[in-house]
């Protein structure tokens, strides 16, 4: 059997790596650029973090809390994955597990929130965790009106750094006789008789299989709309994330640390990558085009809060590079996993900056559907084939929208007055966004709160 994997990105090195190590008779051949422009891992710190995710409402939310339910079903898989993947690569890869989260006080209030909504989360599953001073964190030295008054350590949250990871699939991948990499990308799929036939690169080229798998992260709505499946499938746009890298040298924490504010995007957080390099995150901007460069204003406020919130001696730091990622995100803010109505097509796309944390399991099931047509695990949730799930009420986003607004502008310098300028900002967003929801007919769900924009310029359905 023949299988061709569109993209190579984690979820397909993951999926190929699953295959051959469950059938010695396939034959794959993954297409994607050796470049691996916009990958989303390559843009990101690579962190296993599910508790560190959770807010408010997320545990309470149906659609949420399965989401988070199948991330959290992660964690427990990857220190195994990771011994594994080094001993079949003959690699070392620099990861380690040990979270710290601190409740600083550089936003607002929405901090305390977040911070409390994953204690009680910790404490509801019995999470491995330990209550921490501030002051005993590790290379943990902010500005003193930034500081942290409480934390906790989060034994089993910890990171990977992804071009380690990469480089070690594309090791073991590239030794296998069952493997082959192609340096091209994917246009088009063709259907004949319900289902795929072959794939045409941007150059023309026509790659014939017997089986599919189309996982190129934010790329996926362009391939799709090119390709007149007939199949109604949610978009996916790009979220466009940005990371710098420092050389932090002496300074460089042998664990993750992390702050709960949102601001709409993940907070702001230090992860090392190397012994002597500590990546710095994230920015987030979902739009319905790719773009290859970060914006001022991204690098900007990720090194001011990289110096104000973990280390000010972080000014001393060289900045060796910014990455640029993809995130695949969704029209409904849910993943797209599983097989598709055409006998062949399977798809994994729309986990956002989850992706590589989910590889394990998003693999495992990929892979047993393409060889069996069966997976154990209940992903009818994520169905492609969908209408878009209302994950939220109208009220329910209007006040996250708002909150989170709020709190970006903290994170970007904002200052208000001694007078009710706040309550009037409030307010101001508060009526956009009802005004916003009327404008699309949206009078009994809510907008998922990253796809503000995307929908008020029509670019979703």
């Amino acid at each position: 059997m023949k299988i061709i994997i569109i993209g190579n990105g984690i979820l397909s090195l993951t999926t190929a790596y699953r295959l051959i190590s469950k059938d010695k008779n396939v034959n794959i051949e993954i297409i994607g650029p050796n470049l691996r422009p916009g990958s989303a891992s390559l843009a990101a710190a690579a962190m296993f973090n599910s508790f560190c995710e959770l807010e408010p409402g997320t545990l309470e939310n149906k659609i949420e809390n399965k989401k988070w339910i199948f991330n959290k079903a992660n964690n427990i898989l990857w220190p195994s994955f990771l011994s594994e993947i080094e001993e079949n690569s003959k690699s070392k890869l620099n990861y380690g597990f040990g979270t710290y989260l601190i409740n600083n006080t550089s936003a607002d209030f929405i901090e305390d929130e977040n911070y409390q909504a994953i204690i009680n989360g910790l404490n509801y599953f019995n999470e491995d965790y330990e209550n921490t001073n501030p002051k005993e964190i590790p290379y943990y030295n902010p500005e003193a009106r930034n500081r942290s008054n409480k934390g906790v350590f989060i034994k089993n949250e910890g990171w990977v750094n992804p071009f380690d990871l990469i480089k070690a699939f594309d090791t073991i991948l590239k030794k296998s006789n069952q493997v082959k990499f192609i340096n091209k990308s994917c246009f088009k799929l063709n259907k004949k008789n319900g289902k795929i036939i072959s794939i045409q690169t941007e150059n023309k080229e026509i790659i014939y299989g017997d089986k599919f798998f189309l996982a190129p992260g934010a790329n996926f709505t362009k391939i799709i709309d090119e390709s007149n499946l007939d199949i109604s499938m949610p978009k996916i746009f790009y979220g466009i994330g940005c990371t710098v890298v420092l050389e932090t040298n002496d300074k460089t924490s042998s664990n993750c640390i992390r702050t709960p504010n949102r601001g709409l995007a993940c907070g702001t957080y230090s992860a090392p990558q190397e012994s002597t390099k500590t990546v710095i995150g994230a920015s987030n901007n979902v739009l319905p085009f790719p773009e290859n460069s970060p914006r001022v204003t991204s690098v900007y406020t990720l090194l001011k809060n990289a110096m104000e919130q973990i280390n000010k001696d972080y000014f001393r730091a060289k900045l060796l590079e910014t990455n640029v990622g993809w995130r695949p995100t969704s029209e409904d803010s849910v993943p797209l996993i599983g097989e598709t109505s055409l006998q062949n097509l399977y798809i994994a796309t729309g986990t956002k900056r989850d992706g590589l944390h989910c590889s394990p399991l998003i693999s495992d099931i990929i892979s047993d559907l393409i060889l069996t047509d069966k997976t154990k695990e209940d992903i009818d949730l994520f169905k492609p084939e969908r209408p878009l799930h209302r994950v939220y009420t109208r009220e329910e986003s209007i006040s996250k929208y708002v909150k989170q607004t709020i709190d970006a502008h903290y994170q970007h310098d904002f200052i208000p007055s001694k007078d009710n300028v706040r309550m009037s900002l409030e307010k101001y967003y508060e009526e956009y966004a009802k005004k916003l929801h009327d404008q699309i007919g949206a009078f009994d769900w809510g907008i998922p709160l990253e796809l503000y924009n995307i929908y008020a310029y029509g670019n979703a359905n």
